[in-house]
C-alpha cells in the first residue's frame, strides 16, 4: 500500500511539477554529466534556452586531451561496437580511397585507434575538422608523435572532393541538417560516408540541451540534436546515396520528463555514393 501510495503521489500535478523544478535547478546547477534537460522545436530555441555558463565546445575547458590517452600515453582500447566502421573503412581503403573528413574528430584520436588496427598507408590523409580550440590541443598531441597523415581544419568545406566522410558521435552537436546541407553545397561529394554513435528517433525530431562536466568540474551546455531516422536517411538518398548497412551501439537517450524522447540505441549508418 506504501509502494501504491507513492507511485499515485507522484503523479500529482504539485509533486510532479516540484520534481521537474529541483531536476532543472540541478541540471542548471551542473549536477550532471551528460544529462539532458527540455525538448525544443529546433537548434536555434536551444541555443537561446541554454543555461549560463559555459557553451559548446570552444574552449578550453572542452578540450580535455586526457581523456583520450591512457596512463601509458597510448589511446584507449577499441571498443566492439567500432569493429562495423572499421569493416566499411577498409573496404573503402581497397577501393582506392586516400582522404578522410573526420566531421567534429574531435582531437585526432579515432585516427591512432583505426591506424592501429588497419594501417593506414603513407598517402593516407586523415584530416580533422573541429573548433578552433578542439583543433589547436590535437595539434598539440599530434607535435608529440608527428604524421603527414594527419592533419587539423576548421573549414568543413575542405571536405569537398575527399574519398571518405566520417561523422562519429558528432552530429548531434549539429543542427539537424546539417551534414545535408554541407554534401547538397559540395560539388564533389565523398563516395563513402560512414555515421557513426548518433542517435536517431524512430517517429519524430526534436533538440534537446545536454550538460558536460569536465575533468576540471566545469560544466558546458550544448544543444543536443536528435534527426528521425527516417528523415535523416531519405535526405541522403535524395542526394545520390545509397544505404549499404546499419548497426547499432548499446546506448540509450532518455529526456527526464519527455518519455517521448526516448532513444533505445544509438546507430551507425554506411552509405556509399551511387554511380
Amino acid at each position: 500500500m506504501r509502494l501504491t501510495a507513492r507511485t499515485a503521489s507522484a503523479r500529482w500535478p504539485g509533486i510532479a511539477q516540484f520534481r521537474r523544478k529541483l531536476y532543472e535547478a540541478r541540471f542548471r546547477a551542473g549536477r550532471y554529466h551528460c544529462g539532458y534537460s527540455g525538448r525544443f522545436a529546433g537548434f536555434e530555441a536551444a541555443e537561446r534556452a541554454l543555461p549560463a555558463g559555459l557553451a559548446g565546445f570552444d574552449h578550453d575547458a572542452m578540450a580535455d586531451i586526457d581523456h583520450y590517452t591512457t596512463m601509458a600515453g597510448g589511446i584507449e582500447p577499441m571498443p566492439a561496437t567500432e569493429y562495423p566502421l572499421l569493416f566499411w573503412l577498409r573496404g573503402a581503403l581497397d577501393e582506392g580511397a586516400r582522404t578522410l573528413l573526420d566531421l567534429g574528430g574531435y582531437v585526432g584520436h579515432a585516427f591512432r585507434q583505426y591506424d592501429q588496427y588497419l594501417g593506414f598507408p603513407d598517402d593516407f590523409r586523415w584530416t580533422v575538422f573541429d573548433l578552433p580550440h578542439i583543433t589547436r590541443a590535437g595539434q598539440a598531441i599530434a607535435a608529440r608523435q608527428p604524421t603527414s597523415r594527419l592533419r587539423f581544419t576548421n573549414s568543413v568545406d575542405d571536405g569537398c572532393g575527399m574519398d571518405i566522410l566520417l561523422a562519429a558521435g558528432s552530429l548531434q552537436y549539429l543542427p539537424e541538417n546539417y551534414l545535408h546541407e554541407r554534401l547538397k553545397a559540395w560539388p564533389k561529394r565523398p563516395r563513402h560516408l560512414i555515421v557513426q554513435r548518433t542517435p536517431l528517433h524512430a517517429r519524430h525530431s526534436f533538440v534537446t540541451i545536454q550538460s558536460v562536466i569536465t575533468r576540471t568540474g566545469e560544466v558546458s551546455f550544448c544543444p543536443y540534436s536528435v534527426p528521425a531516422r527516417a528523415g535523416f536517411i531519405d535526405g541522403l538518398l535524395a542526394l545520390g546515396y545509397e544505404l549499404v548497412d546499419s548497426w547499432e551501439k548499446p546506448r540509450s537517450l532518455d529526456v527526464p520528463f519527455h518519455p517521448e524522447c526516448h532513444v533505445e540505441t544509438y546507430s551507425g549508418l554506411y552509405f556509399r555514393l551511387g554511380s
